[in-house]
């Protein structure tokens, strides 16, 4: 699997956890345990447009816009699209500098797909709505951030060291459990 298709497969989940959200999940905690609901979708969109930019070769703003003023499925909507329209064979196949390295498009656009795709079961998990991830987008993730995330040792939001699970258990289980989440 290619980024691009991991984002489509991702923008699909993420539509349908948002048409879920009701204005009471606003606030909620998620387990992403540093942000709220609103504060995950915020770095959601945020972190989208933040790697778009970096494979425009612009650095991020000063300060960032509010990219849920028009609430979550417009924000997300905008990122998406943000995001697709860099996902040219061209900017994919060039080597751009992030703000965590210089690294090709593809890879960066992986990253942020795979980032993309847990929090929307961070969103799902925290508002009780049910998931369900494909196992080759869990497959391609879990790698994705295996190949950029060291299991232990983690620092910052977002993740926490991984969690103990049985090699056997479901891939999307073992992606969540991977990023520092219990499944």
């Amino acid at each position: 699997m290619d980024a691009t298709t991991a984002l489509g497969q991702t923008n699909d989940i993420m539509n349908g956890v948002i048409a879920g959200l009701r204005p009471e999940h606003r606030e909620q905690s998620t387990p992403c345990k540093e942000w709220t609901v609103h504060e995950v979708l915020e770095h959601v969109c945020q972190g989208g447009h933040h790697i778009a930019g970096g494979l425009r070769g612009q650095a991020p703003p000063a300060e960032a816009p509010d990219y849920l003023a028009e609430g979550p499925a417009v924000g997300w909507a905008d990122t998406y699209a943000t995001l697709q329209a860099v996902a040219t064979p061209e900017i994919l196949g060039a080597t751009h500098q992030m703000p965590f390295g210089e690294v090709p498009g593809e890879a960066a656009l992986s990253v942020i797909a795979a980032d993309h795709l847990v929090h929307a079961w961070d969103v799902a998990t925290a508002t009780g709505q049910s998931i369900e991830i494909p196992d080759e987008l869990a497959e391609w993730a879990l790698q994705t951030w295996k190949m950029v995330v060291p299991a232990e040792g983690r620092t910052g939001p977002g993740f926490a060291d991984a969690v103990p699970i049985a090699d056997d258990a479901p891939v999307a289980n073992r992606l969540i459990a991977y990023t520092g989440r219990q499944p």
